[in-house]
């Protein structure tokens, strides 16, 4: 038995969906559990399959096209069966939710004057209970969904038809008979084009009046307008071609969401930097410890936690005028997809062992990266975490995920000199923080004392690890020139490089092993690493810009004493050859490993382009 195809809810806080992709046509057969439609929420995507086998008669929706669950989108029904009682059923529902929104909004504005608001607050409810069309203008006339859809393609201007339906709404025939005798005409112009078409002409500068349309009886629809603008070539102002990118609909949400938050929120940023030594030394300590995955970011959202229990101001939203404080840690972990940016919550991390943080935030990251999330991975978040760290970033300032009052964004963890307890100076390893808070909630001393305790968890994580024992974090030493090897009865061999150690082999005929790199081994990794930044400083004296120089050192033989070397380069540029030949014979001549090579030593370089 036929039915109608509607949006379905995805998510207590979904609001509206739109259509990606009909993957089905009309007049198309599909079975049970076929993929109808691609839809997309606010945060979430997700596929529509077919109840019952049948054929897709009819669709009320296009590609694009935005509407609440519960949405009539398309009926499904035998090949021969009778749909017209469907058919009226969703042009009552569409006919019935506007006359409720109508008369909701009269209500409202009533109801504010009667309040005592003034009468520009009753004005915007009205406004906002008004529904849009496809070309974003303001429409309140009553039509039939497929009416609207019938008017956007032949261009008829639906505040000149007149209805012959339920209480006065405009059908599809309406329509049709507007076009046909012309009196559905625009009222600004004589050119008969689609409200798209209208719009796109508006943005690419092009003249209806001199465009041939291909749509019904000759109207212009959106694909003439882009063809005849393709056909000219640059725009009349001269402005060069340019390539339109749409955004998709989470894209949108994701600018309409940030967008309001940074005109609504007061933002302020404050920084603070923590000792990391600590914290590495308890990931690792703790992954050990329980056989686990646990990354800095677990035993960071655990110290996080920590300083919200201590400072529940934070763990917040702000709605409705309302501070309201949560008792569960519902922490947000920005994952960055290919739609853009979206933060799945983990949740309950106050109460969890760092075990148990560490794999909820691994299978919410892994829905993430992989689209499988919900709307209920997205929901309930009371604090975001976001890292720019992981791609370098030193410093930034993140925007309050909205209705949440603040965000910890996370920088790339960096050596920093520091006065040692003997007074002389080591490096060790820093993190730097970045909290954005809304000051409209909280006041900006009170972040800098959620930083300052953050920051003391972060540094002695320790007494919230259970079950961690304690690890001494090794300060971090530059070798600077001074290097010590070793090796043992057996030939196998280390060296020492101020706090680094690297294992090396003698060859195997002396009675050393074959599992780890020789002395010369490491001796040509000085020498690549070196020669391949070298020619990158010289690409950056230049301003040539690069996605990677590889340099790959061959010596032959392979064992004993080296006879001669083979080096060869791999440029990632666009530079032309001349340039690549320069950069690469004065960045050997720079390397100062190159310069440690005996003079009667033949090497050999060459290079290649990417």
């Amino acid at each position: 038995m036929g039915y109608i195809v509607k949006m379905p809810k995805l998510g207590m806080e979904m609001k509206s969906g739109t259509i990606t992709r009909w993957v089905v046509d009309e007049g198309e057969t599909v079975e049970k559990g076929d993929v109808v439609a691609e839809i997309e929420s606010e945060k979430t995507a997700a596929e529509i399959e077919a109840r019952e086998a049948g054929v897709l008669r009819q669709r009320f929706m296009s590609e694009g096209d935005e509407t609440a669950p519960g949405g009539s989108l398309a009926i499904l029904a035998g090949a021969d069966e009778d749909i017209s009682p469907l058919v009226a059923e969703v042009d009552g529902a569409s006919v019935s939710a506007e006359s409720e929104s109508g008369e909701q909004a009269t209500e409202s504005g009533s109801a504010t004057s009667s309040d005592g608001q003034s009468g520009q607050s009753g004005q915007a409810d009205q406004t906002a209970a008004v529904t849009k069309r496809d070309d974003g203008a303001a429409d309140d006339v009553r039509a039939s969904p497929r009416a609207k859809q019938q008017a956007t393609e032949l261009g008829v201007d639906l505040t000149r038809v007149t209805g012959t339906g339920p209480q006065g709404a405009i059908t599809e025939d309406d329509v049709t008979a507007a076009a046909e005798s012309g009196a559905g005409g625009s009222a600004a112009s004589d050119v008969r084009a689609s409200p798209r078409a209208t719009k796109r002409a508006e943005e690419l500068g092009v003249d209806l009046t001199r465009v041939e349309g291909t749509g019904y009886q000759g109207a212009i629809t959106e694909e003439d307008v882009e063809s005849a603008s393709a056909e000219r070539g640059d725009d009349a102002s001269g402005a060069g071609r340019t390539t339109d990118r749409p955004l998709s609909g989470m894209r949108q949400t994701i600018a309409n969401r940030l967008g309001t938050s940074y005109r609504e929120a007061v933002h302020v940023t404050e920084h603070r930097t923590a000792d990391a030594e600590a914290l590495l030394s308890a990931a690792t300590a703790a992954s050990e410890t329980f056989s686990a995955d646990v990354s800095v970011t677990d035993v960071l959202l655990r110290s996080l936690s920590a300083a919200l229990t201590d400072h529940p101001e934070f763990n917040a939203t702000f709605e409705d005028d309302v501070h309201r404080l949560h008792e569960d840690h519902n922490l947000c972990v920005a994952v960055d997809v290919e739609e853009g940016l979206i933060a799945p919550v983990v949740r309950n991390v106050g109460s969890d062992h760092i075990v148990d943080i560490a794999e909820k935030r691994a299978r919410v990251t892994e829905r993430a990266l992989s689209g499988e999330y919900s709307m209920d991975d997205l929901s309930g978040g009371t604090f975001t975490v976001t890292n720019l760290g992981v791609l370098g970033v030193e410093s930034f300032d993140p925007v309050i995920n909205p209705p949440q009052v603040a965000i910890l964004g996370v920088n790339a963890i960096a050596e920093r000199p520091t006065k040692g307890d003997d007074g002389g100076v080591e490096f060790r390893r820093a993190l730097p923080l970045d909290l954005s808070f809304d000051h409209r909630v909280v006041d900006g001393a009170d972040a800098a004392r959620f930083l300052d305790t953050l920051v003391g968890h972060l540094e002695d994580p320790w007494p919230l690890l259970e079950g961690v024992d304690r690890r001494e974090a090794t300060p971090v030493e530059l070798p600077e020139g001074k290097v010590s090897a070793s090796v043992d009865p057996a030939f196998d061999g280390s060296i020492s490089a101020g706090s680094f150690e690297y294992s090396f082999a003698v060859t195997e005929q002396l009675g050393g092993s074959e599992d780890a790199p020789t002395p010369v081994d490491f001796f040509l990794g000085a020498l690549s690493a070196c020669l391949s930044s070298s020619i990158g400083v010289q690409a950056n004296m230049r301003d040539i810009d690069f996605d990677d120089i590889t340099v790959d050192v061959e010596a032959t033989p392979p064992e004993g004493s080296v006879e001669s070397l083979a080096v060869h380069v791999t440029v990632a540029t666009d530079a032309d050859d001349a340039i690549i030949d320069r950069i690469v014979n004065n960045g050997e001549r720079t390397c100062h490993v190159a310069e440690l090579l005996r003079e009667d030593l033949p090497v050999e370089v060459s290079w290649e382009r990417a």
